[in-house]
């Protein structure tokens, strides 16, 4: 299965690849501004900043069969679109972009659906392997795509760029229709779309890990985006190259990121992650520099190499890092915010550097990329990076048992739980550790104000409350309990108060409301 879905991932990911190198380089011969050709690297990556979380949602609550199905069905359309405007002559700056900008729609939709899906068929423990695989066959596509792309435009035609594309769509179509349906086994009603989204975003905000990672994502792809962006302008204006020249500069970019991947799994076990992140982000900005400061295609070529690598390090630590710290329930959705951050920063960053290239000049902008790397690396060193483990995420059962007096509806709500605690003053200092980082794991399956409060009666008397938005998201937080929240609720236990029960209180309203 796996092998299976890795492959027709890779097709997906060289159709994308050859849209995004094919257009930039129609884009050159249809308009001479730097703008224009920046603008399509965002048209196909912006629809990310728009559309990963929600599609992140879907995947968490629905089959992602269907969700392929779908996402894969809208970048076909757009390609067989594309391939006719080109063979008769109505292809036009704008109309390639609006077209590009829908078949980023549909590659949106269903980034988290392909990256849960590939990596949710095996062990925990095995993710940074799967993702340094699925890194090799990005970049693999990352470098056969735009050469594919440059040889069609060269020695055939623009629209045949197109026309492959459509074909990759309609072969992965046919795997994805053969794959089997799976059922959703929560048996609470989904959430909406805008509660997911919620859910999602509230799960990452209370996840040091995770919002660390998000940061170093954002910064570092921020800035490096421009050698992304204008590199069709190095490979022409710099280098003297045509569409086959940049596809070659493109090529040496993802071999790097392949022999990256090749050896990064087997480092993560010698050295720190955030090393890593240090040393791609270094080798990336002095391939930036080169780019900016070397007329060589040589030189240039070599220290895309090095691009790549760093690019590979740095980015496939993060996604491995977001893969295995996130819980069950919301994988797709942290999966999805974390490609949103990532192909949000190059759209906006495309656009950025674009502007900056009409003002300063393509190497003035290539210098400042590299340094505000660096600047980043500095900006973002005090972040928390660590890999989760499959013990501490798997799903828990939840042992304590509801008594209720009446009926409850799934939408009453807000409610408020009560839990009461004996502190000694000699264990002070463990029970506030301890009932932090069960508040901290009880905001990040759903609660809001979270408290703890300290009796002023009783010295020794602790009370935490906190409160859910409706009885159902009640039950969803008690399901949403992962085996590590257990071991730190297991060891808040031996503070409870034995004399009192958790209490569960539900909002009543006034009585002209009844």
């Amino acid at each position: 299965m796996f092998v299976g879905l890795w492959l027709a991932c890779a097709v997906a990911n060289l159709a994308i690849w050859m849209q995004t190198v094919g257009a930039a380089w129609i884009m050159t011969l249809l308009s001479a501004s730097p703008l224009m050709v920046s603008l399509v690297q965002t048209a196909i990556t912006l629809p990310v900043f728009l559309f990963g979380l929600p599609g992140g949602v879907l995947a968490d609550r629905m089959d992602p069969r269907r969700l392929l199905l779908f996402t894969q069905s809208i970048i076909l359309g757009a390609a067989v679109v594309l391939c006719l405007l080109d063979w008769g002559g109505g292809l036009e700056a704008w109309s390639l972009l609006l077209c590009t900008f829908v078949l980023g729609t549909g590659s949106a939709l269903g980034m988290a659906a392909w990256m849960v899906t590939v990596v949710g068929v095996l062990p925990r423990e095995q993710v940074p392997a799967a993702i340094s695989l699925s890194g090799i066959s990005i970049n693999a596509t990352r470098a056969l795509g735009p050469a594919l792309a440059g040889a069609l435009i060269v020695w055939w035609s623009s629209a045949a760029v197109f026309l492959v594309i459509a074909l990759c769509m309609v072969a992965v179509l046919v795997f994805i229709f053969r794959l089997p349906a799976r059922a959703h086994a929560d048996a609470l009603p989904p959430e909406t779309l805008a509660g997911g989204m919620r859910s999602g975003l509230r799960y990452i905000r209370h996840s040091a890990v995770l919002s660390s990672a998000l940061k170093q994502v954002f910064v570092f792809t921020s800035c490096a985006s421009a050698l992304w962006a204008l590199l069709p302008l190095v490979a022409k204006e710099e280098l003297g190259m045509d569409a086959g020249g940049y596809g070659l500069l493109m090529a040496f970019l993802g071999a790097g990121a392949v022999l990256a991947a090749l050896g990064l799994t087997s480092v993560y076990s010698r050295f720190p992650l955030r090393r890593l992140i240090v040393v791609g982000a270094f080798a990336f900005a002095a391939a930036t520099l080169a780019a900016a400061l070397s007329h060589s295609q040589a030189v240039v070529c070599a220290m895309l190499v090095l691009a790549g690598m760093g690019w590979m390090a740095v980015n496939a630590t993060i996604s491995t890092v977001v893969q295995t710290y996130a819980a069950n329930w919301v994988r797709a959705r942290v999966a999805s915010v974390y490609l949103l951050v990532l192909m949000g920063s190059m759209a906006l960053g495309g656009a950025l550097w674009g502007v900056l290239a009409q003002y300063l000049g393509l190497d003035n902008s290539l210098l400042l990329s590299a340094s505000s790397i660096l600047l980043g690396l500095f900006l973002t060193r005090r972040g928390e990076i660590a890999m989760g483990r499959e013990a501490d995420f798997a799903d828990a059962q939840q042992t304590d048992k509801l008594v209720l007096a009446g009926e409850v509806a799934h939408d009453d709500g807000p409610v408020c739980i009560e839990v009461s605690y004996r502190v000694e003053v000699a264990e002070r200092e463990a029970f506030l550790r301890t009932v932090y980082a069960v508040g901290l794991a009880r905001r990040r399956n759903g609660a809001q104000n979270w408290r703890l409060y300290r009796d002023l009666a009783e010295t020794d008397h602790y009370v935490e409350r906190f409160i859910v938005e409706s009885w159902l998201d009640y039950l969803r937080q008690c399901g949403r309990l992962t085996q590590n929240d257990e071991v730190q609720e297991v060891a808040l236990m031996r503070f409870r108060d034995v004399r009192r029960e958790i209490k569960r209180y539900i909002y009543q309203a006034p009585m002209e409301q009844i």
